[in-house]
């Protein structure tokens, strides 16, 4: 593809072929033209989720009105027990002062932004189909594998085919972008190792009891 500076030279009159100061001239317009070129096309492609950058992404998020910061979606790691997020034993960890807080704020770079951009847009047009809490709940939890059951008295019982560690558990609360129905609820989550659970006979790629590890409830869900 030729360049803004050899279509310039391409139509030349004759008589100024291979003259150095129209050459010289015509490069330097050339090289302005490039830049001018290069802007005009930054501002038609990288205005869009997919291509965006830094602060283009920043500005698609303030018309979706979602920010790249999100509240309280780490927990920070403090003394606890085992069963605790992100908790350190007495050698490792300090103990909590009352006036602090235990989970803390974080700015997603844009990889990972550009995933919540494009569920917040999904979400603001969703109808709430079986496919569509689907599809949130695989990106949200980068997961290929995800299953819905109806439990009765509009609740759902949902499965993620995949570990999920606290600091996933805790984004999902703070991001709020599972899609369910007006009036349905959330009965139960479960987590498990899609290539290595323990399930029945009838179930997809489920493992006996020799090789099949149970599936875990998420805390913060139930009845």
């Amino acid at each position: 593809m030729m360049t803004n500076t050899e279509r310039m030279k391409d139509h030349l009159i004759r008589q100024f072929f291979d003259k150095p100061v129209i050459s010289a001239e015509i490069d330097a317009l050339g090289a302005e033209l490039e830049l001018l070129h290069q802007v005009y096309q930054d501002l038609k492609e990288k205005r869009w989720i997919d291509t965006g950058e830094g602060m283009q992404l920043d500005n698609i998020g303030t018309i979706v009105n979602r920010s790249r910061v999100i509240d309280n979606a780490v927990p920070l790691m403090f003394f606890g027990f085992q069963e605790q997020p992100n908790a350190l034993t007495f050698d490792a960890g300090r103990f909590r002062q009352d006036d602090e807080t235990w989970l803390t704020s974080t700015r997603l770079n844009d990889e990972r932004y550009r995933k919540i951009l494009w569920l917040k847009i999904f979400k603001d047009v969703s109808t709430a189909t079986a496919d569509d809490i689907i599809h949130a709940l695989s990106v949200i939890f980068n997961a290929a594998s995800i299953s819905l059951e109806e439990v009765g008295n509009a609740k759902l019982f949902i499965g993620i085919g995949r570990r999920a560690l606290p600091d996933d558990i805790y984004f999902m609360s703070s991001v709020n972008l599972i899609i369910k129905a007006g009036g349905v609820g959330i009965y139960a989550i479960e987590s498990y190792d899609y290539d290595h659970f323990f399930g029945f006979q009838d179930q997809n790629n489920a493992k006996g009891f020799d090789s099949g590890c149970f599936a875990d409830l998420l805390s913060g869900y139930g009845g």
